[in-house]
């Protein structure tokens, strides 16, 4: 009994960190739908984000927390602005945010290896961005004469997603370095004891964090007006925007609060295994993923629920069966649901008249 109960513990507050990225998938999906495939990195980010404010600034949890949620909703938001809305609005001022970004991109990636002097003294470099800008403004221009093209197919936002996940998990490598970065212990827990069976108080803390953390997110969703917009336009955007919601607001709203929440869990996953590597968003996304897919992608209790399920079946896995098996079990679970109930536990199909 101890045992099971320890790896319940265990499936618990792993639940709670695949739940919070979850969220993160679904709440995009359920707006846009659309598969944000850079939500893994941007949790990858807010773990080593994370880490920079323990070593340099304040090892205070709270600040951790809270500098990690506001640096990746600031993230996600940029995500959004710069490589999805151009997609939906090819209007030339989205065109030119994107420009300006990937150049920013550009400069950091260079800076991070050499000196700024080098920058500046490089005519490689001042040739680059002088092309580069020019075909900036005739894209821009031959976007303005045609009237801008709207709503791309969901095929150019696929890639576009999977290269904002290359480029940030790149950076990430380029400003820290390729090995795995050691946690600091930024909070200790002594040994909890219930019922005469001792459990570690740091997953005690991590489970009661990651319910917190939802409890507030259900807040924002139903008891807000900016919840009640998010609704409305995950029901039908167009209805909305004749209601007088700004769908493009709504949007960046939803990233930067799904992305918010991935930080968070980058950094309970920071100080529960004591190690953050740049590597680590694509794994975690694609379970987070399949957790989303399993509660019902787009429903928020679904994704909580599928994060918490796939937990504690991958630990159970793990603990009596083989620990080889870890990853195996989270996608046989993502195959069996996707053959046996492809809507997830809460999730709805619906027949489309054409």
């Amino acid at each position: 009994m101890e045992i099971v109960l320890q790896q319940l513990l265990n499936g618990l507050t792993l639940g709670g960190i695949y739940a919070l990225i979850a969220l993160g998938y679904t709440m995009i999906y359920g707006v846009v739908k659309l598969i944000n495939f850079a939500h893994g990195d941007i949790f990858m980010a807010g773990s080593f984000v994370g880490l920079f404010i323990a070593l340099k600034i304040s090892a205070n949890i709270f600040a951790v927390m809270f500098g990690a949620l506001l640096f990746c909703a600031v993230l996600g938001f940029l995500t959004e602005r710069a490589a999805y809305r151009p997609l939906r609005d090819a209007n030339p001022r989205n065109m030119i945010f994107t420009a300006v970004f990937v150049l920013v991109i550009l400069f950091i990636a260079f800076l991070s290896q050499n000196s700024l002097k080098t920058l500046f003294a490089s005519p490689k470099i001042w040739i680059g961005t002088i092309l580069f800008l020019a075909f900036t403004i005739w894209l821009v221009a031959t976007g303005a004469k045609r009237g801008g093209r709207k709503e791309s197919s969901r095929i150019n936002a696929l890639i576009s997603a999977i290269g904002m996940s290359i480029v940030i998990s790149n950076m990430v490598g380029l400003i820290h370095g390729p090995k795995r970065a050691a946690y600091p212990e930024i909070i200790k827990f002594s040994e909890i004891n219930i019922l005469g069976i001792g459990f570690n108080g740091l997953q005690i803390f991590i489970i009661l964090s990651s319910f917190f953390l939802m409890a507030a997110l259900y807040i924002i969703v139903h008891k807000t007006k900016a919840g009640t917009a998010m609704r409305a336009v995950s029901q039908n955007m167009n209805a909305a925007r004749l209601m007088g919601i700004n769908p493009n607001k709504v949007v960046g709203f939803t990233f930067a609060l799904g992305s918010a929440l991935a930080g968070a869990a980058g950094v309970l996953v920071g100080i529960f295994y004591t190690v953050a590597d740049h590597t680590m968003g694509g794994l975690y996304g694609l379970k987070a993923f399949v957790a989303a897919v399993l509660g019902g992608i787009g429903s928020i209790p679904g994704a909580m629920l599928g994060g918490f399920v796939l937990a504690i079946a991958e630990v159970f896995g793990v603990g009596f069966l083989d620990p080889q098996l870890r990853d195996a079990i989270a996608f046989g679970i993502l195959i069996i649901i996707l053959v046996a109930r492809p809507a997830g536990f809460f999730g709805s199909t619906a027949r489309e008249k054409v």
